[in-house]
C-alpha cells in the first residue's frame, strides 16, 4: 500500500492556460502605447502660420533648419558645406524625388533661399515648403 495518495492524474491536459499569455500581452502593448510617442519627436522648429496650410504626412526627403542655423536631413545634422554632396547622394538612393523644407519662422529668407538652391542643384524638382495653420483663421478687412 502506497503511502501518499496520488493526487495528481498524469495524462495530458487538453486546455490550454492563456491568463498568463494575455497578461504578458497586455503589458507589451501598454509599454508601447507609452513608448512610441516617445519616439516620434523629431526635431523642435517654430514653423511659420498660415491661412492655407495643410496637414499630411511626409512621403519624400525633409531638409529643416533649425532656429540655432542647422541643417538636418531627415534628422540627422549636415554641415552646410556637405550639404550639396550629401543631397546629390539622397537624389540618387531615394524612390521619391520629392524634398519638404520645414524652416524656423525666425530664419532668414536668405538661408531657406540658399538651402533651396542647393536643393535644386541636387536635381531634386518637386519642392515644397511646410507650414502650420492659422488657429484662428486670417480675417480680411
Amino acid at each position: 500500500m502506497p503511502r501518499f495518495k496520488k493526487e495528481f492524474d498524469d495524462r495530458l491536459m487538453s486546455e490550454i492556460n492563456i491568463t498568463s499569455l494575455v497578461d504578458v500581452t497586455m503589458t507589451l502593448l501598454i509599454i508601447f502605447m507609452i513608448s512610441t510617442p516617445l519616439f516620434q519627436g523629431g526635431l523642435e522648429v517654430v514653423l511659420p502660420k498660415t491661412q492655407v496650410a495643410q496637414s499630411f504626412t511626409f512621403s519624400g526627403l525633409v531638409v529643416t533648419i533649425s532656429k540655432d542655423r542647422g541643417i538636418f536631413l531627415d534628422d540627422v545634422a549636415v554641415a552646410e558645406e556637405d550639404l550639396p554632396d550629401k543631397l546629390a547622394q539622397q537624389y540618387v538612393t531615394s524612390k521619391t524625388k520629392a524634398v519638404y523644407v520645414r524652416a524656423d519662422e525666425d530664419i532668414a529668407y536668405r538661408k531657406v533661399m540658399l538651402v533651396i538652391g542647393s536643393i535644386r542643384q541636387a536635381g531634386f524638382e518637386a519642392i515644397g515648403l511646410v507650414s502650420e495653420p492659422v488657429s484662428g483663421g486670417l480675417r480680411r478687412r
